[in-house]
């Protein structure tokens, strides 16, 4: 089933997954492994919708197949997700899937290229929603509320070379292409690439400069495009032994061209960057991250501005807490549509029942603020997930 409903709308992905066998080291294994997961839950508004009566039980169970290769100068893999949401009133079932391919090879001892095809199918507003990574990629906040569909289809690649022992070089681009189930005039292509340099101060530090320059494009909105660049300079460290801070600044610069109707063309400028504080420790890790881009939206193009933070503890050998939350906020370049605002937040504990079997509860907050007044999430689930063969 996860085979058939992701490929057949990104049937491109044999191209990377015919690689498994065509790799330099014939002898080397493939390896596979599935993980099959099982979870029921009650939330009190599953799509973060608007109206009254909105709570449901559900039964969700998903399945996750895929086949790596792994030799000493790179790997190769092929992976699938599907999710089927069961829920036993009013929304009826609702499905998530995927699929996706990806390349690491190192080329020469200096040279090492990467490359990856993917495909997601997702309703926009169901469970917990990443909003907090990459732009192209984050959950569509404007269009949370709607039980829309979104089909995206991203194709990536890139290469880094090490120029001297201190200074290295790195190039990269991509297409995503993202899709409406409903036909609606959000649909958008993004496209662009980066070049970036790094030097290594010492053994710890570095730091380096970057550039992007993309450009969104709205197909079925004749006129409606974006163009931004972004220069930034970056700065990563290891303060200590467990605790390492990424970081990069810059300006976005967008250049918004409007449909007649909407009015004149835009410019603007505006900060853009991310960074990370993390630590790893023996039995904790916890990591903020915050950021701020110009990226697509259903409802054109977008500033976003993010935060949150991830925290995880091992509390004996076999149980472990886990807890999270996030803040975005996303605000239109056009002055037609009004800002909006998600928050999350989650916590649970998991217990280790055997090598291949993990039980866990947990609970969750979300809502969203700017547009129709909706009633916030409340939820919960217990889950159990076996993994096969095993811990790889």
């Amino acid at each position: 089933m996860i085979v058939y409903i992701a490929f057949r709308h990104s049937a491109s992905l044999a191209v990377l997954a015919g690689l498994l066998a065509a790799t330099p080291s014939a002898a080397a294994p493939i390896e596979a492994s599935v993980d099959l997961s099982t979870r029921l839950g009650y939330d009190i508004n599953p799509f973060l919708s608007g109206g009254n009566d909105l709570a449901s039980p559900y039964v969700e169970s998903s399945i996750a197949p895929k086949l790596s290769k792994r030799t000493e100068k790179g790997e190769v893999a092929v992976q699938g997700h599907f999710t089927r949401t069961a829920y036993l009133e009013k929304y009826g079932k609702s499905d998530q899937y995927g699929a996706e391919a990806t390349l690491q090879q190192r080329v020469t001892p200096k040279l090492s290229v990467f490359a990856a095809l993917r495909y997601d199918s997702e309703v926009i507003g169901q469970g917990d929603d990443e909003v907090t990574g990459s732009p192209i990629d984050d959950t569509d906040i404007n269009l949370i509320g709607l039980r829309q569909r979104s089909d995206t289809y991203v194709a990536s690649g890139g290469f880094e070379y090490q120029l001297t022992s201190k200074d290295t070089i790195s190039a990269d681009g991509g297409y995503t292409a993202t899709r409406y189930a409903n036909g609606g005039s959000g649909d958008s292509n993004n496209f662009g690439g980066r070049v970036g340099w790094q030097h290594a101060v010492n053994e710890r530090t570095k730091i380096g400069v970057s550039g992007a320059v993309y450009k969104i494009e709205y197909p079925d909105n004749a006129g409606l495009s974006t163009l931004i660049m972004e220069p930034r300079v970056t700065f990563s460290t290891k303060l200590s032994a467990t605790w390492t801070f990424d970081a990069s600044a810059g300006i976005s610069f967008s250049d918004l061209t409007l449909p007649a109707l909407l009015g004149p063309d835009q410019t603007s400028k505006g900060l853009s960057g991310n960074a990370s504080l993390c630590h790893k420790g023996s039995r904790d890790d916890f990591c903020f991250f915050a950021g701020r881009s110009v990226s697509a939206s259903g409802l054109g193009t977008v500033e976003r501005t993010s935060a949150g933070a991830n925290y995880s503890r091992k509390l004996t050998e076999r149980i472990g807490f886990q807890a999270g939350g996030s803040y975005t906020r996303s605000e239109s370049q056009a002055t037609t549509f009004s800002t909006r605002e998600y928050v999350s937040a989650h916590a649970g504990f998991e217990w280790q029942a055997a090598r291949q079997i993990i039980i866990g509860t947990e609970g969750r907050y979300r809502d969203v603020f700017g547009g129709p007044q909706i009633k916030a999430d409340l939820g919960g689930e217990i889950y159990m997930t076996v993994a096969l063969p095993g811990p790889r």
